[in-house]
């Protein structure tokens, strides 16, 4: 797709009125530097949020990558939970959470490891679910054998795969397939005889409903013996996570897992080499993989390329139009945060671009762009995509955008069909 330079859209037949602000408040090279800012802005926060792209800028794409890495973890109020509404209760609280200015590359993390090391509401309550949230919380840019260790033995991951209870005299084998399948290792790692092992070694763990939901250790029905797991003798949950952890499949999986997140698409196998070399010898240390991929030239070269899920469009939507809607319009674009659709999480890729998905971001917009702000500029077209980010644009979506403007005789009515159509215009679904 071509794209149009950041250039003022002709004017409408109207009184006059002040030019756009993007003339008088930057630099020729500030705005030439504005879609790398943006495109930043849009990978490393659920942004770029009204505002957010004037206030990077000056910084260019190498400063606002070193900003946002260097932020503190956004710490919101947490939900008080204890009630009978607390599924939907937690459910908006994260949507508000993420939609929030200030959530940045930490939460963006957070994000990727629920989607990663998935659980759900489903068959897990929601005060588990908020307990295994904070574990995300605390470790989305630490180490990563530590979340696996911890993840391992969680009272949501007990529940969703069937861990809580297994014994060793029959062990459930869910979790055992999928933390080597999916979670840590990938396909073609492992063997049957490894997932029998590590089931074994697995058991023991139950959830003890009558003391908040403590989790136990029975011994009685843990495993009594070392199997041989991955050509290591294993007899606990935790011998087997670092077994798991010092595979060499295990950093260029997870490597992998989040190059794609942030970048787009699956990394080049010298790419994938190289970034799973500084995970391993960093420890595991989640942080330095992040840091390094952001900053390979390949993160600022792949523009415009990622298809943007559900959440993320719609925590940049509610802000561009500045409203707060009800947390249950997710459901109908397809991305409900605690309920992903299965243990793989939620697949990415062009169905968020399917006429389905289109259609109800369509919807959400008309229903919802009512009350936003009018411009006051000779530029609304160019202004209005300013502030959502959208510096770089095809001559198709900006030739519609100024047409619709045109059509438009009152600013406000103009200003309420303009807000709908830049957040369904195709440039707004990638990021």
């Amino acid at each position: 797709m071509a794209f149009a330079p950041f250039t003022r859209s002709r004017r409408s037949p109207a009184a006059p009125r002040r030019r756009s602000r993007r003339s008088a408040w930057f630099t020729r090279r500030q705005v030439d530097e504005a879609p790398a800012v943006a495109h930043v802005l849009r990978r490393l926060t659920f942004g770029p949020h009204p505002g957010r792209l004037d206030e990077y800028l000056g910084l260019g794409a190498a400063g606002t990558i070193d900003r946002l890495l260097g932020a503190e973890p956004f710490e919101p109020e947490r939900p008080q939970l204890g009630t009978d509404d607390d599924y939907s209760l937690l459910t908006g609280w994260w949507v508000r959470v993420m939609a929030d200015p200030n959530a940045g590359l930490h939460e963006k993390m957070v994000w990727f490891w629920h989607g990663h090391l998935t659980s759900s509401l489903d068959k897990a309550e929601a005060k588990l679910m908020m307990r295994q949230h904070e574990l995300f919380r605390t470790h989305a840019l630490g180490n990563f054998r530590t979340l696996l260790q911890a993840i391992a033995v969680d009272g949501a991951m007990l529940e969703w795969l069937d861990g809580a209870w297994s014994q060793a005299e029959a062990p459930n084998e869910n979790f055992a397939r999928e933390l080597m399948e999916l979670f840590a290792l990938g396909h073609g790692a492992y063997g049957e005889a490894d997932v029998r092992a590590a089931a074994y070694a697995l058991t023991g763990w139950q959830i003890d409903y009558d003391n908040d939901d403590e989790i136990v250790f029975d011994t009685e029905t843990g495993p009594q013996e070392a199997r041989t797991f991955l050509g290591v003798e294993v007899a606990s949950a935790a011998e087997v996570i670092d077994v798991v952890c010092d595979q060499p499949a295990c950093a260029t999986w997870i490597a992998g897992r989040i190059y794609e997140y942030l970048v787009g698409q699956a990394p080049a196998d010298d790419v994938l080499a190289e970034l799973a070399g500084v995970f391993r010898d960093s420890g595991l240390e989640i942080r330095p993989l992040v840091e390094a991929v952001v900053r390979h030239p390949s993160f600022l070269e792949q523009r415009m390329n990622r298809h943007r899920p559900p959440v993320e469009w719609f925590s940049q939507t509610r802000n561009f139009l500045g409203i707060d809607p009800d947390h249950w319009s997710l459901d109908s674009l397809g991305q409900m945060p605690f309920l992903p659709p299965n243990v793989k999480g939620w697949p990415g890729g062009d169905r968020w671009q399917s006429a389905g998905a289109a259609f109800a971001k369509a919807q959400f917009a008309w229903d919802n762009c009512w009350d936003t702000p009018t411009t006051d500029t000779d530029d609304p077209v160019g202004e209005l995509l300013w502030k959502a980010g959208l510096v770089e644009v095809s001559e198709e979506t900006r030739s519609a955008l100024q047409a619709a403007a045109d059509s438009i005789e009152g600013s406000r009515e103009q200003s309420s069909v303009l807000h709908s159509l830049i957040v369904c215009c195709p440039e707004f679904s990638v990021s």
